[in-house]
């Protein structure tokens, strides 16, 4: 189980070497090419595909290296490329910490359930209520207070907000089951849907619920309101490229899986 979620073959070099791959990867993901702290909401951070590196290598590699790689791509990030705009927070670490631990169990989980049509409906849901709680508080909510400055957004930018973030859930629906129907049969060792709902259960538990907490603790948690809706609208852009990035690479390292039917 703690050797990888499909029992893998790779040895223990491989999978120490994987492991530096990774750290360095997800290292340049997680601050080159990736949206650091935004001047209005300087705790919010966007990477392109960061994320969902540190969660494939929890569930290829187990989560003893996820944990580590996590947290190692984060410290080393920060002394290296950050712009060092404030200071180093642990809790911020801690975030990727928790993400590499716990993706797999979150994959595990979804694993053993068969019923896709269940899991479809169910993030259907609770993504559109996120997106109707995100509609609703940037058209009621007041002015922005944060560090004593106060922002107000647009008219344009509440409507387009919403809208883009209804364009990359549709995206995602449509693509996960394009993806299972296309890949059904195909040697992939789980379903599109359920790696899908497997990386926005992580999310939701990990960078919105825990993620939310660690910033709030970081910032200060008169900043928590901003930190959490910000959290949810970065979920909407996480989940679908997360999703994409573990299909494409568990297609690409199919052939080191032992077992592509049973879990491990």
């Amino acid at each position: 189980m703690f050797r990888g979620l499909f029992g893998n073959k790779l040895t223990v070099i491989q999978r120490i070497c994987l492991a530096g791959l990774f750290i360095a990867i997800t290292t340049i993901l997680q601050k080159v090419l990736a949206i650091n702290y935004i001047p209005i909401v300087p705790f919010l951070r966007i990477s392109l595909g960061g994320s969902g590196l540190i969660i494939f290598s929890s569930i290829l590699l187990g989560p003893i290296y996820g944990m580590c790689i996590g947290a190692i791509s984060d410290v080393l990030g920060y002394f290296l490329l950050d712009p060092k705009m404030m200071g180093f927070l642990p809790q911020i670490t801690a975030i990727y910490f928790a993400l590499g631990l716990f993706a797999f169990f979150i994959f595990w989980l979804f694993k053993l359930i068969k019923n896709d049509k269940v899991m479809v409906v169910i993030e259907g849901v609770i993504f559109v209520g996120l997106l109707i709680f995100v509609t609703l508080y940037l058209f009621l909510m007041p002015n922005l207070q944060l560090y004593g400055s106060t922002y107000t957004l647009e008219l344009w930018q509440k409507i387009l907000i919403p809208s883009v973030l209804f364009v990359l859930l549709s995206g995602l629906f449509v693509s996960s089951i394009l993806f299972n129907w296309k890949y059904k049969k195909d040697s992939l060792p789980m379903s599109p849907i359920a790696i899908s709902m497997s990386c926005f259960v992580t999310e939701i538990l990990v960078m919105v619920l825990f993620g939310t907490l660690m910033k709030g603790w970081a910032f200060g948690f008169g900043t928590y309101p901003m930190i959490l809706i910000c959290q949810i609208i970065v979920l909407f852009i996480n989940v679908p490229l997360n999703t994409w990035l573990i299909i494409l690479l568990l297609r690409i390292t199919n052939r080191f899986y032992k077992d592509k039917t049973e879990s491990i």
